[in-house]
């Protein structure tokens, strides 16, 4: 039985090392900066993910040694896997303790908004933008974004979608990783949909993805709304 136990654990070992050769190393904490509207989110994501990553680096030399030695190691070896449950399950509580007391500092903290130039001179700028700022959405940072209507204007029968509103989150380097996306305002309707002007066509919440792009999001400035062409280019859709 206990061959088949260590075996199990060999197996185990063998695939985390192949994870994390894919996963690729973090910044690493202390690298990424605050942020003017993010404040430390974007430091606190980052120096978890490069901490988790030590911890799987470290289990995975540690059990490498251990089981170089056979079965004799097993016993050491299942306690090494149990010792990182624990320091994995402390670090991620101190994590998510941590990010929830920043986001309850930032919520509610005004977010740049911008429109392009090419969205400007054209005829799809049927919309403003308002209330557009940071929420706590159950512990995650989120920018919320209300959506009127500039003008009245009509939306002929099942063409909601060609008034899809366009967006990308900027920063001070210029666009921001992933961050280019579109909200449908108006929902698909067998009959035409006429609107007044102020009307609120939609209230979402953008998602951050500060758990992928924590660096790239040190350097968040504000929302940039585009035009489709834009949106287009960006996703490769021209």
């Amino acid at each position: 039985m206990k061959r088949i136990k260590f075996s199990v654990l060999i197996v185990s070992t063998l695939v985390c090392g192949l994870v994390l050769t894919g996963c690729g190393g973090g910044s690493g904490a202390g690298k990424v900066k605050k942020n003017e509207y993010l404040g430390s989110l974007p430091t606190l994501y980052d120096s978890y993910k490069s901490a988790k990553e030590s911890l799987e680096k470290n289990l995975e030399t540690e059990s490498e040694k251990l089981m170089a030695g056979g079965e004799k190691n097993y016993s050491k070896v299942q306690k090494l896997f149990d010792d990182q449950k624990s320091k994995e399950k402390d670090l991620k509580e101190k994590f998510k303790s941590d990010v929830a007391a920043e986001v309850a500092k930032i919520a509610g903290k005004a977010v740049p908004v911008n429109f392009s130039d090419e969205l400007k001179n054209s005829d799809k700028l049927f919309f403003e933008v308002s209330d557009v700022k940071i929420v706590d959405d159950n512990g995650e940072a989120k920018i919320a974004v209300t959506i009127t209507a500039k003008d009245d204007f009509t939306i002929p029968r099942m063409k909601s979608y060609d008034y899809t509103v366009y967006y990308r989150l900027v920063g001070s380097n210029g666009t921001l990783e992933k961050s280019t996306s579109c909200i449908i305002p108006v929902s698909l309707a067998y009959e035409a949909k006429s609107f007044k002007k102020g009307d609120i066509l939609n209230q979402s919440l953008i998602g951050l993805n500060l758990n992928n792009y924590a660096a790239d999001r040190a350097a968040f400035s504000g929302i940039e709304f585009i035009s489709q062409q834009e949106y287009n280019a960006v996703m490769g859709l021209n």
